[in-house]
């Protein structure tokens, strides 16, 4: 499949973020385990549910990424350091290559791929780990067929 890729900036944002290494297939677990922490917490939380990836080339199970969800920040401006086995972090604004995929999470080699050719051809490095946003998903009661993902790499120049 061939992808439009487009350089998008990304606004800064608190999120709450679970990392640990392993089967991508335990995803699904640790995005519930995410907001009911989020939840007992009390924090409010908006967006889709996001993943990173740090190790890409890593043979399954043994893959390092985290699942992440944006959340409100306190009266203060802050997020908690940690909650759980979470931690909570601001992540600063920067830009990113981004391709959009439709369809199935098992079809998007190529859109990771396009991000990455991409930032090839324009001669930026990446310079952080790709991030799959789940705009639509089986959170949201969509088949495989209608979901749709953003993939991001981010770069420097």
């Amino acid at each position: 499949m061939i992808y439009d890729v487009d350089i998008v900036p990304v606004p800064a944002q608190p999120v709450l973020s679970l990392r640990a290494r392993g089967p991508v297939a335990e995803i699904g677990t640790r995005m519930r385990r995410l907001r009911e922490l989020a939840a007992e917490a009390g924090l409010e939380t908006s967006g889709p549910m996001t993943a990173r990836f740090y190790d890409v080339e890593a043979p399954e199970p043994d893959v390092d990424y985290d699942v992440c969800i944006a959340v409100h920040p306190r009266d203060d401006g802050s997020v908690p350091d940690s909650v759980g086995e979470a931690r909570g972090e601001w992540l600063p604004l920067h830009h990113v290559l981004e391709a959009v995929h439709h369809g199935s999470h098992d079809d998007m080699t190529d859109a990771w791929a396009a991000v990455h050719e991409a930032a090839g051809a324009l001669g930026y490095t990446p310079s952080g780990p790709v991030t799959e946003i789940y705009e639509l998903s089986r959170s949201d009661g969509a088949e495989p067929a209608d979901y749709v993902t953003r993939i991001r790499l981010p770069y420097a120049r």
